[in-house]
């Protein structure tokens, strides 16, 4: 009898032991998730040329939320007080998820809509036989079905046959059935187009606004009874990764001579990148005019709501489309890196989002997205 209590002592003993190890262990790792977490939420607030390694960790902000999941799910089924580690790190996250995640009203009424998308150079992703001609002709229906009042377009190019860029760029206008377009005619093309159902003019010279900026192109919308209101087809430069270094970046499972091969020109691309795009979003700031014409700012910015660039345009007093009036998480990118929202259509106190969109279709690396608006009068 002595025996039995004591062998079950000594196994309790034993269990305790191993018990405490793993507690341990999963405190140093709710620790780092403490640390990855509060790393990642600073990223929107450091600019990226004083400090640019938070902005890494911002990149990754979903995958570090749900590791804080995962060891506080753990923790809490060992019963151990480590847990308000991870749960520390869970509430410094909730500024991301604020701006990551969206519980928005959407509302009918909208008397406007305006839809962006990045369209790839019309190149499909998922079928490499398509030729461009083929791609385009898909997306415009797309486009039309959804009958937006503005398009708003990122790395338009050439798809027709033996035809120059303004006969294109009409061209696409018709297949649209939206009879005005604008888009940079110098040096900055940068494949933004601006198409639209009403009147587009170019801004007043003296504007800074006006000028034709690599950030994007800008014209104003007359549509009557509803608003004038100025557009800007935004393109901030893109990480520039091949396909071979985001399969790296993306996955896993790679080999150690591979991530040797690119992992440092994916970092060096990541840095330059994440520096460039504070420079852009700082000019472009600096340009927009405050007359109190309505402003919307759409088009594929290529950094997350957990960023730098993201911070600059709603502390300048832009209004997030999606944090209003669209639901989930709303990723746009459709390539092979998962859960990024890098497009994005901003209003300021002129624009009132009445419903928010991303659409599901396949051919390009990104989603369009779209919306549903109104113009305040009389400010």
């Amino acid at each position: 009898m002595k025996r039995d209590k004591k062998e079950r002592a000594r196994v309790k003993n034993k269990r305790s032991v191993l018990g405490r190890i793993i507690v341990f262990l999963l405190a140093v790792l709710a620790f780092v998730g403490l640390l990855a977490m509060a790393m990642s939420v600073l990223g929107s607030y450091v600019n990226p040329t004083r400090f640019v390694w938070l902005s890494f960790f911002s990149l990754g902000f979903w995958v570090i939320f749900l590791y804080n999941v995962v060891i506080l799910a753990l923790l809490l089924l060992m019963w151990s007080r480590k847990a308000w580690i991870s749960i520390i790190a869970l509430l410094i996250a909730v500024p991301g998820v604020v701006k990551s995640f969206s519980m928005g009203k959407s509302q009918s009424g909208g008397e406007l809509r305006v839809m962006s998308y990045n369209v790839l150079y019309f190149k499909d992703q998922y079928d490499k036989d398509k030729s461009s001609l083929e791609v385009a002709a898909e997306m415009a229906k797309m486009v039309k079905e959804n009958n937006p009042d503005v398009f708003c377009i990122q790395e338009f190019q050439i798809f027709m046959p033996k035809t120059g860029r303004d006969a294109c760029v009409a061209g696409f206008g018709e297949m649209l059935g939206l009879p005005y377009h604008y888009y940079h005619k110098k040096a900055n093309f940068g494949g933004n187009v601006i198409y639209s159902r009403y009147p587009l003019s170019a801004l007043d010279e003296d504007i800074p606004f006006a000028e034709e900026k690599i950030y994007g192109a800008v014209a104003k919308v007359d549509a009557g009874e509803k608003g004038v209101f100025y557009v800007l087809c935004c393109h901030l430069v893109s990480f520039q990764l091949t396909d071979n270094e985001i399969t790296v970046f993306s996955d896993s499972g790679n080999s150690k001579e591979e991530v040797q091969k690119y992992g440092k020109s994916i970092i060096v691309k990541l840095k330059k990148a994440y520096e460039r795009r504070s420079e852009e979003v700082s000019e472009m700031l600096a340009d927009i005019p405050h007359d109190g014409r309505p402003i919307i700012i759409c088009g594929d910015f290529n950094d997350t709501p957990i960023s730098y660039t993201y911070h600059q345009i709603k502390k300048a007093g832009f209004v997030d489309g999606f944090v209003e009036a669209g639901r989930g998480i709303g990723y746009t990118y459709a390539g092979k890196l998962p859960l990024l929202r890098i497009d994005y259509v901003w209003g300021n106190e002129q624009i009132v989002p009445m419903s928010f969109k991303r659409i599901k279709h396949k051919g390009s690396d990104h989603y369009p997205v779209m919306m549903d608006f109104n113009v305040r009068h009389g400010l």
